[in-house]
C-alpha cells in the first residue's frame, strides 16, 4: 500500500515540478549560449543577456520556494484538512501516510537541488572544466586525511539533515493541529520552539562533545604547514559531522514519533 501512496504523491508532484525543472534547464542552456558567444552591449544584445540572467535567478528562487510550499501544502492539505477525511478512510496506517509524504518530499527536494546544480554547471562549464575539478579534488585529497570519508559523511549528513528538516515541519503542523483555533499560528510557534530546543541541545554537545578538537586547535600556529592545518581541519570536521549526524537521527525519530502519535491518537479534522 505504501508503494501505491508513493505513486499517487509522486504523480501529483511531478506534474508541477517537471515543467519547472525543464524551463530552468532550458534557460540555463540559453544563458550558456549567450556567455559562450561573448554577447555584450556593443552587439545590441547586452539587455537580452541581462534579462536572461535575471530570469535564471528568478527561476532558481522559484524552484526552491515552490518546493518548500508544495512540501508543506501536500502534508497539510492531504492529512490535516478536508482531504484527510478521505486519506484516513483508506486501509493504511497513519505512519504509512506520513512515510509517503516524507519520502516524496525528500526525493523532490533532492531532485530540485540536483537540477539547480546541473543548471549552474551548464552556465559555468568551459572546456576542461571537469578536468580542473578532478585536479582540485586530487590536491585536496593529498592534503586532507580521510578526504573521501569526509565527503561521504558530508553527503550522508546533508541527506539526513534534509529528512530531519522535513520531519520537523510535519511535527510542527501536527502539534499546531492540537490547538482548537489558530492552528497555523500554533504550528509556526511549535516549529520555533523545536528549533530552539534542538539548537540548545546542539550547543551543549558542542561544548562538551569535542574535547579532542580543542586540543588539536591549540597545535596550529602561524608556522604550521598546510598539511598540519588540513589534518586539524579534518579532525574538526569529522567530529562535527559525526555528532551532527547523531543529533539529526535523534531529531528525526522524535519528530516522526510526535507526528505519528498525533495522527494516530489525537487527530481531529473538524
Amino acid at each position: 500500500m505504501l508503494a501505491k501512496l508513493l505513486k499517487y504523491d509522486f504523480k501529483a508532484m511531478f506534474k508541477i515540478f517537471l515543467p519547472l525543472w525543464g524551463v530552468l534547464l532550458v534557460v540555463s542552456g540559453i544563458n550558456r549560449l549567450f556567455t559562450g558567444a561573448g554577447l555584450d552591449a556593443e552587439q545590441g544584445l547586452g539587455l537580452v543577456n541581462s534579462l536572461m540572467v535575471l530570469l535564471y535567478v528568478l527561476l532558481i528562487m522559484a524552484v526552491m520556494v515552490v518546493t518548500t510550499v508544495i512540501i508543506i501544502a501536500r502534508f497539510y492539505q492531504g492529512l490535516l484538512k478536508d482531504e484527510g477525511y478521505l486519506m484516513f478512510t483508506i486501509p493504511v496506517k497513519p505512519w504509512q501516510l506520513v512515510a509517503s509524504k516524507l519520502i516524496s518530499a525528500v526525493v523532490i527536494s533532492m531532485l530540485s537541488v540536483l537540477v539547480a546544480i546541473v543548471s549552474v554547471l551548464i552556465i559555468a562549464s568551459y572546456q576542461g572544466f571537469f578536468y580542473d575539478l578532478t585536479q582540485v579534488w586530487e590536491v585536496l585529497g593529498t592534503m586532507t586525511p580521510n578526504a573521501n570519508g569526509l565527503a561521504i559523511l558530508s553527503v550522508v549528513s546533508v541527506f539526513v539533515g534534509l529528512i530531519c528538516a522535513v520531519s520537523q515541519v510535519y511535527a510542527s503542523m501536527a502539534l499546531g493541529h492540537l490547538a482548537g483555533s489558530h492552528r497555523v499560528g500554533f504550528a509556526v510557534l511549535a516549529f520555533i520552539v523545536l528549533s530552539v530546543i534542538w539548537s540548545t541541545v546542539g550547543s551543549v554537545i558542542g561544548m562538551f562533545g569535542y574535547p579532542d578538537v580543542t586540543t588539536s586547535l591549540t597545535t596550529v600556529t602561524t608556522q604550521s604547514d598546510a598539511v598540519q592545518v588540513m589534518t586539524v581541519f579534518s579532525d574538526v570536521m569529522g567530529a562535527a559531522l559525526v555528532w551532527g549526524l547523531v543529533l539529526d537521527v535523534v531529531r528525526c525519530v522524535v519528530h516522526l514519533g510526535i507526528t505519528n502519535y498525533i495522527l494516530s491518537r489525537r487527530l481531529n479534522l473538524e
